[in-house]
C-alpha cells in the first residue's frame, strides 16, 4: 500500500516531511480498506489526510517531477486550501520589492504572520536565541551568549527568581553584559489572589494606558466626546499629580477602571473610538 500511495502522489522525493505524507496516505488507504485505483480515480469520495491535502496544495513546494494530475485537481476540488495571490495592489507590488519575504508571508499566511509580528513586537526578535535557550529557558548561574548581530554578542545570565506576589508576578534578577536588571514576569502557573487588570493594546491608539503606577482618577464618562490631547484622567504617585490625555479624538466607548483606582503602568484606563 505504501508503494501504491507513492505512485498516486507521483513518486515524490521522500524526506521529512514528504515521507510522512506518503505514509499517512498509505495508512489511510489501509484503514479504509480502499482500492488504490478507485481512490486515485475518485479521491473526493474518501477522507484524505490533512498532510496529503497540504502537500497537494503546495505547502512543501513544487515536486521536481511535477504534480500528479488529474488526481491533484480532483483531490483539492471543494476543499479549503491556502490562498492564492493572483492580483496585487500597487502597494503590495512595492512591498514585494522592498520586503519580499514579509510581504509574501502576509499575503499567503495572514493568520500566522499576524501572530508572529505581534510576538516580535512584544518580545523582540527571538530568532537569535538557540533552541535550548528558547525551549528550556535559562539556568541560574549559567552564562549564555546571544549573538545579536555580526560582531555583537550579548552575555546574559539568570541570577535569581523571587517568590510570586498577589498578582502572580515574580521579580527576576538577571545580568546583561555584567549589569544587573530586575524584570517582572508573570508566572502563569500561579493563580493571582487579586483581580487582574486589563492591559492597553499599544497598537490601538484609542486605548489610553496608565503611564506608570499610581492612583488614577477618571475625568470622563462613557459617551463623552473628547478631542485629541484632552485630559481623560489624572494620576497621582509619589506626591506628584499629572494629567493623562487621549492621543485621538472620538467618543469614550468604555471605562476600564472605577472612578478612582490604583493601577500599574500599562493598565487600560479608557477606550476612545
Amino acid at each position: 500500500m505504501y508503494a501504491a500511495a507513492n505512485k498516486i502522489l507521483g513518486n515524490i522525493v521522500k524526506v521529512t516531511p514528504s515521507s510522512k505524507v506518503v505514509g499517512d496516505l498509505a495508512l489511510a488507504l489501509v484503514g479504509a480498506n480502499a482500492s488504490p485505483a478507485d481512490f486515485e480515480a475518485n479521491p473526493s469520495a474518501y477522507d484524505i489526510p490533512e498532510s496529503v491535502i497540504g502537500f497537494l496544495n503546495g505547502d512543501l513546494g513544487d515536486p521536481p517531477g511535477g504534480w500528479p494530475e488529474p488526481f491533484r485537481t480532483k483531490a483539492l476540488a471543494g476543499r479549503i486550501t491556502r490562498p492564492v495571490v493572483t492580483e496585487l495592489s500597487a502597494e503590495d507590488e512595492a512591498a514585494l520589492e522592498s520586503e519580499p519575504r514579509r510581504t509574501l508571508n502576509r499575503l499567503l499566511f495572514p493568520g500566522p504572520t499576524k501572530d508572529y509580528e505581534e510576538a516580535v513586537e512584544e518580545f523582540s526578535e527571538l530568532i537569535v536565541l538557540t533552541t535550548r535557550q528558547f525551549m528550556h529557558g535559562m539556568v541560574v548561574g549559567q552564562e549564555h551568549e546571544v549573538p545579536i548581530e555580526r560582531g555583537k554578542t550579548l552575555l546574559m545570565s539568570l541570577h535569581s527568581i523571587g517568590e510570586p506576589d498577589e498578582h502572580g508576578m515574580r521579580q527576576v534578577v538577571c545580568l546583561m553584559n555584567g549589569q544587573m536588571r530586575v524584570v517582572s514576569v508573570r508566572d502563569n502557573s500561579v493563580k493571582p489572589t487579586v483581580a487582574l487588570k486589563e492591559k492597553a493594546d499599544t497598537r490601538n491608539p484609542g486605548h489610553v494606558p496608565a503611564p506608570f503606577a499610581g492612583v488614577v482618577t477618571l475625568t470622563v464618562a462613557e459617551g463623552d466626546v473628547v478631542t485629541a490631547g484632552q485630559a481623560v484622567a489624572t494620576i497621582e504617585a509619589m506626591k506628584m499629580e499629572a494629567a493623562i490625555t487621549t492621543p485621538v479624538a472620538g467618543t469614550v466607548q468604555r471605562l476600564a477602571i472605577h472612578h478612582a483606582q490604583a493601577v500599574e503602568g500599562g493598565d487600560l484606563l479608557v477606550v476612545v473610538a
